[in-house]
């Protein structure tokens, strides 16, 4: 069995958490240095916060997983700004 080359780690997991259909989210930032995987990026729901760091668990069993996501509402506004 080939083990994947570190520097490419956090590429193949970012991947497989996109593909994952309990995740499928495009934007998760991570990084892997020693046995911690760090997670970041915005997300809709905390459940699905609660999801990214069960698969991500489930993908690097024995690593610590530290999720930064920051749950953000779909309905708050990406940067508008509403004129009165």
């Amino acid at each position: 069995m080939t083990e994947k080359r570190p520097d490419y780690l956090p590429e193949h997991i970012r991947e497989k958490l996109i593909h994952d259909p309990r995740v499928a989210e495009q934007d998760l930032k991570v990084e892997v240095t020693e046995h911690r995987v760090m997670l970041g990026g915005n997300v809709a729901t905390p459940e699905l916060r609660r999801t990214i760091t069960e698969v991500a668990s489930e993908l690097l069993p024995g690593y610590e997983i530290v999720n930064e996501t920051t749950v953000v509402s779909a309905a708050e506004p990406d940067g508008e700004e509403s004129v009165s």
